[in-house]
């Protein structure tokens, strides 16, 4: 059996897992919640803020942060499953 994951699956993935975090943190923000999270997340996603505008902007950054991040992730584990069997 062999044990490859689909890079693009992963990334699609992850980058959607991504989009929801930023867009609950966003959207509880505005509604008070949480507050204390919108300066660390906006220090990573340039322009998010607790608005609608910083809410997408930061959903768009999120989106690309998960795909790469998963297709490296995926990348890396079927490299090194290559490697040990």
């Amino acid at each position: 059996m062999e044990k490859k994951l689909d890079p693009w699956a992963l990334a699609a993935s992850l980058g959607v897992v991504c989009v929801v975090f930023v867009v609950f943190i966003g959207v509880a923000a505005m509604f008070g919640w949480g507050e204390e999270l919108v300066p660390l997340v906006s220090s990573i996603y340039i322009g998010f803020d607790s608005t609608v505008v910083g809410v997408l902007i930061g959903a768009v950054w999120a989106f690309v942060d998960g795909v790469i991040g998963g297709a490296l992730i995926a990348a890396l584990y079927n490299f090194f499953a290559d490697r040990t069997s």
